[in-house]
């Protein structure tokens, strides 16, 4: 059985949860690329194709992706990957927003001669996304799917800010900001339950704990290995294995002992501070806990 499109199984959730279906505008067209806004549910989205077909199933995809409907649509979609080449979109994408071009790299490779398992690690700039698939085309160009999600995001909140932006001078910038900040400050703390917003620890662990069995697997068998010397190599090693970059950077102390400010280059936040004796033996509880 072929699987449905994006259009379609939108179109059909809309459908069996009788809410208002989504409209299509193309906005443009640009170096030989077409552009798709989709209004759904007080969202919008833009999706990029070589086809004005293209750009409509990236927008219907885009729009699932961003409200979370992919486990409602997944079942009717095709195998999960959009009916376009979406490395050349994402390309595409890059040049004519002037954003860094991505990077694509097999980092993983599972499974079993029968039923292998190819992850594939898509890097622009700082942000990364993988894909998983059976082949490692495929798994490339959901990866770029996955990245090309994120950055549209991205530059649609950043072009929406830049057009409600106003001409004033920058004393009244100062001011506005200020404002705002003193109101998120006063809603914040005047809210009833009394509770600042922020990332839930249960987020942050199911994060690493969903994170990719692959790579998470390679990390687990550093972790148990006990013929390291250093735990700083083991640390490393760990970081490595889940392909996760480290910021090292060294703080100003009194001490005789430099102070060391590590930061993880992933999804959510992850800092840690402390002697070098001290800090990498904290990454390997941590992710002993985390994984």
């Amino acid at each position: 059985m072929v699987g449905k499109s994006t259009v379609s199984a939108l179109q059909e959730y809309c459908a069996k949860n009788k809410v208002q279906p989504p409209t299509y505008e193309y906005i443009g067209e640009e170096d030989g690329s077409f552009s798709c806004k989709i209004t759904f549910m007080d969202t919008e989205a833009v999706g990029i194709g070589r086809s004005k077909r293209d750009a409509k199933h990236n927008a219907a995809g885009v729009v699932i992706k961003r409200l979370r409907l992919s486990n409602e649509c997944v079942d009717d979609l095709d195998s999960g990957l959009p009916p376009t080449d979406m490395i050349v979109v994402l390309r595409d994408y890059c040049v004519q927003h002037q954003i860094p071009l991505p990077i694509f790299e097999i980092v993983q490779q599972g499974g079993t001669p029968d039923a292998p398992e190819f992850t594939a690690l898509c890097s622009v700039a700082s942000i990364r996304r993988y894909g998983v698939s059976e082949k490692k085309k495929d798994a490339r160009q959901k990866a770029a799917y996955e990245m090309f999600c994120v950055i549209v995001d991205d530059v649609n909140k950043l072009d929406h800010q830049m057009q409600v932006a106003t001409l004033q001078d920058a004393q009244e910038d100062f001011e506005s900001e200020r404002y705002l900040k003193f109101k998120s400050y006063r809603e914040m703390t005047e809210s009833t339950n009394g509770e600042i917003p922020g990332v839930l620890l249960c987020d942050r662990h199911n994060y690493f704990k969903n994170f990719y069995k692959e790579l998470k697997r390679s990390a687990q068998n550093i972790l148990m290995n006990t013929s390291y010397d250093s735990q700083q190599d083991k640390a490393l090693d760990v970081l490595e294995a889940l392909k996760i970059k480290p910021k090292v950077t060294k703080m100003p102390t009194d001490k005789a002992s430099p102070l060391l400010f590590i930061e993880l280059n992933c999804d959510f936040d992850v800092v840690f501070v402390g002697p070098p004796d001290k800090v990498y033996t904290d990454i390997i509880e941590y992710f002993k806990v985390m994984l």
